[in-house]
């Protein structure tokens, strides 16, 4: 978990249960204002805690406050870019309510993380989007020696919703800041080295023992977990995250056990299809996404328990096979 990071007005610290309400509040606040909603998917409290399209993730993030008033204004990404060390590549993302924006609050912010990812992490480069229709997140990055490296789409750049890739590298921050300096030297966690590999896996996949996941956020830790034939607690620790999951974790943790997947990649489900004998389910539930698995015939989900169906209400998106 990061440490708490302050500036003349704001205070970055570690998220809190209590911090999701501030954010739901914040997004509801702002769809309810803004023609364009950009927190749609976001309807209910739970949703704010899972925000499963990454924008918060467990022990990457700070709640942003404003000191005059210990108001929550906004919260700060600063995470891995999918399995690669974060010592290499950095990717940022800030979200700061309308009400405080144009105010300086954003620069205030990036000097100090930018500060402390060269300088306390010492990573090697920093990774950041936004599309040409944010204005203020485009000319904030533009003016602090953020270099574009890509389009998306390519074919069409000057699209107001295209999004626009950023790139900062150590080198560059370092001769705009030569003087700079730290407070914190934080050393990420390191990936811990697996005794198993492809050719030598923890076991043979030949039966599943279910696992319940012991809180709403280890779906993803109960199915490696089962497929492994070890504790929840094992695959947290191996994971080094006690939250939601996203692909390339899961994926960095079936590595890790020598357990192979047949396509690098989820594939889409098509309704009436036959699944493999082995394969992890992306389901959606009401209101939040859910990882599940399937072995020959039976669903093991780590919520709701050992069915021949699947879970009431859910929807099968995707699944991910398991070569046994």
């Amino acid at each position: 978990m990061y440490p708490v990071l302050e500036t003349e007005r704001i205070l970055l610290r570690p998220f809190v249960d209590n911090d999701y309400t501030d954010v739901f509040n914040m997004v509801q606040t702002y769809d309810r204002q803004n023609e364009k909603k950009q927190f749609q998917h976001i309807k209910t409290l739970e949703d704010a805690r899972k925000l499963n399209d990454g924008t918060i993730k467990s022990g990457n993030e700070w709640i942003i406050l404003h000191k005059p008033e210990q108001t929550a204004i906004g919260w700060l990404l600063c995470a891995n870019v999918g399995s690669v060390d974060i010592r290499k590549k950095a990717f940022i993302h800030m979200w700061i309510n309308e009400e405080y924006q144009n105010n300086g609050y954003g620069q205030e912010i990036l000097k100090k993380l930018l500060d402390f990812i060269f300088y306390g992490i010492h990573t090697e480069a920093v990774l950041a989007n936004a599309r040409n229709c944010e204005k203020a997140a485009y000319r904030i990055l533009s003016t602090n020696n953020f270099k574009i490296y890509n389009y998306v789409p390519k074919n069409n750049p000057e699209w107001p919703d295209t999004l626009v890739q950023f790139r900062m590298t150590k080198e560059t921050y370092y001769s705009n800041h030569p003087k700079a300096e730290c407070e914190y030297n934080y050393t990420p966690p390191e990936k811990k080295k697996s005794p198993y590999g492809y050719s030598h896996p923890i076991r043979k996949i030949d039966s599943i023992q279910y696992r319940k996941q012991p809180t709403g956020y280890l779906c993803g830790q109960a199915v490696v977990a089962m497929l492994a034939d070890v504790s929840v607690d094992k695959v947290i620790d191996v994971m080094q995250n006690d939250k939601g999951t996203s692909t390339p974790v899961l994926k960095a943790a079936l590595s890790y056990y020598g357990i192979k997947t047949a396509t690098k990649t989820r594939v889409k489900y098509i309704p009436g299809a036959a699944l493999p004998d082995c394969c992890i389910l992306s389901l959606k539930m009401p209101g939040y996404g859910h990882w599940s698995l399937y072995y020959k015939g039976t669903y093991y989900d780590p919520e709701f328990g050992v069915s021949e169906i699947l879970p009431f209400n859910a929807i099968l998106c995707d699944y991910w096979e398991i070569i046994l």
